[in-house]
């Protein structure tokens, strides 16, 4: 995957003589070029992907590709618009495999086999996260915002299992991307990988 950055910018020169890396970047990476970068990652790459609906709150797809990152997923899939705003990812797309498609169909017929489809989200029959065990390589499919898997009607029939988080407060759900978090770090977790 190209860049869209020029890496050099992300790079500030301090007195002329010495150049500080402003990337928000783990400390071993600090001064490694991104195509380094991009290879020690791959290295580390767990097994699993995450797909994402992209309809209308795009800053929750930035900040689950940066959690996304953090606990080095293979690859990231995303449908609906194309465009998100990347403020949230803080750099970290540079590094990740992200394809997108324009529906539903077309994941389908392109996501590679060999992954099962997990739905995150709060309805009736989910099981809660903390009793789930995790199948290997699960692609984590996160619904909408505000309407979850059902969104797309057909999305829910193609996971194998939906888990939920329960909660106690009076909100019926968490934000998208905070429930990426949560459920990365449980399967992170739960599989040894931290």
């Amino acid at each position: 995957m190209g860049t869209e950055h020029d890496q050099d910018a992300l790079l500030r020169r301090v007195d002329g003589s010495s150049v500080v890396d402003t990337r928000n970047v783990a400390d071993e990476f600090k001064g490694v070029d991104l195509d380094v970068i991009r290879d020690v990652l791959e290295g580390r790459r767990r097994p699993f992907a995450t797909l994402i609906l992209n309809i209308d709150y795009d800053l929750n797809i930035s900040t689950i590709v940066r959690s996304h990152n953090a606990f080095c997923g293979q690859e990231i899939f995303y449908l609906g618009r194309r465009k998100f705003n990347r403020k949230g990812c803080v750099g970290t797309y540079l590094y990740e495999n992200i394809t997108y498609f324009l529906n539903l169909e077309e994941a389908k017929d392109s996501i590679p086999s060999g992954y099962t489809c997990i739905g995150i989200d709060n309805r009736p029959g989910a099981v809660p996260i903390s009793d789930f065990n995790w199948p290997d390589r699960p692609l984590l499919v996160f619904g909408h915002e505000r309407e979850g898997l059902d969104f797309l009607p057909e999305l829910p029939y193609h996971c194998t299992s939906v888990v939920m988080i329960p909660q106690t407060g009076s909100v019926r759900s968490l934000n998208v991307s905070v429930a990426a978090g949560i459920t990365m770090y449980d399967l992170s977790h739960k599989k040894g990988w931290l």
